[in-house]
């Protein structure tokens, strides 16, 4: 009984945090690199469609801006999976921090050291740091107190807009210029993708992690049928937007346009599917969001393929 007194009034010193070289791999794997890869594929797309010429004049420039961006992204999702632990444990997920794996304190220590990193390297790259700084906010915003805006479906769509958004104009503001028409379709047509079917589709396969979590999504309040709706006619939405932009204002970005029309029809062909099947592991609920993605990967390396042949117009 002394020992378990003098154990409650002594303090207890705090835990240091040891930083190991693993734990930089597991914050990699943490802030997902599937999702890095598609980010620095906005930026670098943001560059080619800058409407300032010779892109290659300062090259030490466009290197900083690049590793750049990355940090910030890292940052961004790093400080998602701190925020969302107890979501994504009850939901079963099998990243480090939930698993355990990366010590929450670490990842937080981590987010902050690329973060610092993002914004010192965008402070050489004439323009960048503004986009740097908005999308680091854009982050925190999403994930973090006061009124983290993944809570709620509205907002987080306004959110995950500007997150995409803002990387294609880091990337124009790189090269001293800004997006060109086409970069201006793109980036709105690929945005809206985002916001109007990724940010939705997303949740079919969480929703009891997130009730856990005290989120107020569509499809933790109303139900997993209207957010399947409305993940449909966000795809459907932006699938007709993609064309008509391509009729309208880019002939030559059909090859660019039709990946995300082509991804609406195959979105909403997996959110019917899920519906007739009763119940189902969340793999199965996770298919939708696997075909935005896929979409968005190829949007835009198609993308990357006009630019090189056509310029940024």
């Amino acid at each position: 009984m002394a020992d378990i007194s003098s154990a409650i009034l002594i303090p207890q010193t705090p835990t240091r945090i040891r930083l190991r070289p693993r734990h930089a791999r597991l914050a990699l794997l943490e802030a997902r690199p599937v999702v890095q890869v598609v980010f620095l594929m906005r930026y670098v797309i943001g560059v080619a469609a800058s409407s300032a010429h010779h892109l290659l004049a300062h090259p030490v420039r466009l290197v900083a801006g690049v590793i750049s961006w990355w940090l910030a992204v890292v940052a961004a999702y790093l400080i998602n999976g701190v925020m969302d632990v107890k979501e994504d444990r009850a939901n079963g997920s099998d990243r480090p921090i939930a698993r355990g794996d990366l010590p929450e304190r670490v990842a937080a220590l981590l987010t902050g050291g690329a973060a610092v990193g993002a914004l010192a390297l965008a402070a050489f790259v004439p323009g960048l740091l503004v986009w740097v700084a908005a999308f680091l906010l854009l982050g925190w915003v999403y994930s973090a107190p006061p009124l983290p805006a993944k809570r709620w479906s509205t907002a987080c769509a306004v959110v995950v807009f500007g997150l995409g958004w803002t990387s294609f104009a880091g990337g124009a503001a790189t090269t001293g210029g800004r997006l060109s028409t086409a970069g201006l379709v793109f980036a709105t047509v690929m945005s809206a993708w985002m916001a109007l079917v990724g940010s939705v589709v997303k949740d079919l396969s969480d929703v009891d992690g997130d009730a856990t979590g005290g989120r107020r999504t569509v499809a933790v309040r109303y139900g997993a049928h209207l957010a399947r709706a409305l993940g449909a006619t966000g795809a459907l939405l932006v699938g007709v937007g993609a064309v008509l932009s391509w009729l309208l204002w880019a002939p030559y970005m059909l090859p660019a346009m039709a990946p995300v029309a082509i991804g609406a029809v195959c979105v909403v062909v997996q959110i019917v599917r899920t519906t007739r099947i009763a119940g189902g592991d969340r793999r199965m609920r996770r298919g939708a969001y696997r075909v935005f993605m896929r979409t968005q990967y190829a949007a835009n390396i198609a993308m990357l393929f006009v630019l090189a042949f056509h310029g940024a117009a």
